[in-house]
């Protein structure tokens, strides 16, 4: 798999400010049948989704499969998400999102289950990002008052 090839689909995504399905398909092309990356990679998925807010369906998927491989598979020991990882993690998610950011809480329920185990600040992490994401057929002011 080529980084830089990776590097170039989140640049187009971040200047056209969409993630089309072809964007998905070159992702998944570029991850190729074993879906590993390396850390520089999962950064550029997660800076990716922080900053595109337009995204096809397809992408949601790809987003939390890839990085919860390469969290709780990729990174030893397997099966566990250790505290360093977690660190990482949340250092990567703390940048503002800028119109993106949709499935982050997504991915942090989805790590806490694939996990045999996992730091407790990313139990944290997903609990506080998930309490931020409004209810469907909520408004967000309805959603921070319940």
């Amino acid at each position: 798999m080529s980084g830089n090839r990776i590097q170039k689909i989140v640049i187009r995504a971040i200047e056209k400010q969409s993630i089309t399905m072809d964007d998905v398909q070159d992702l998944r092309n570029a991850i190729g049948e074993e879906g590993f990356i390396n850390r520089a990679e999962a950064e550029a998925l997660i800076r990716m989704e922080l900053m595109v807010e337009t995204a096809v369906a397809p992408w949601a998927d790809l987003f939390i499969e890839t990085l919860t491989a390469h969290l709780v598979w990729d990174c030893r020991p397997t099966g566990y998400v250790r505290h360093e990882d977690a660190a990482w993690l949340a250092a990567c998610c703390a940048r503002p999102p800028l119109g993106g950011g949709h499935h982050i809480g997504a991915l942090m329920v989805a790590l806490v289950r694939e996990a045999e185990q996992v730091d407790g600040s990313l139990i944290a992490m997903a609990l506080a990002e998930n309490r931020a994401m409004p209810v469907a057929g909520t408004s967000a002011a309805e959603h921070v008052a319940a």
